[in-house]
């Protein structure tokens, strides 16, 4: 791979940031106000507080996807072939976050446990 599949490697998966923030909270906003609408409950600063980490942090295992590939191409040689599987990692990804932060939702305000 050369500096410049590099800065495309890069390039496709910031280009697909936005849809993964979308994704995820489009589904934490929807269930937040699932379970506020049904549960007497005061909104605080912590809540606030709470969304704005959980939207970073998210975006900092979004990022896991570019250093993946990275890792398999300067460690590996691109013996795995992450960039194959690129899509795949995407949307299954996405999917799972959105999962993730709807079951997190649950748990943090009505205490839903499996």
């Amino acid at each position: 791979m050369t500096l410049e599949e590099l800065r495309l490697n890069i390039k496709w998966w910031e280009s697909k940031r936005w849809i993964y923030n979308v994704l995820v909270g489009l589904f934490g906003i929807v269930t937040i106000f699932n379970v506020l609408a049904e549960s007497p409950y005061q909104w605080t600063f912590e809540d606030t507080l709470g969304i704005i980490i959980w939207g970073i942090g998210a975006n900092i295992f979004y990022s896991l996807g570019t250093l993946f590939e990275l890792f398999d191409w300067y460690y590996l040689n691109s013996k795995i072939g992450i960039k194959k599987f690129r899509l795949f990692f995407f949307i299954c990804g996405t999917f799972l976050s959105c999962i993730y932060t709807c079951w997190c939702v649950l748990v943090y305000f009505i205490g839903f446990v499996w």
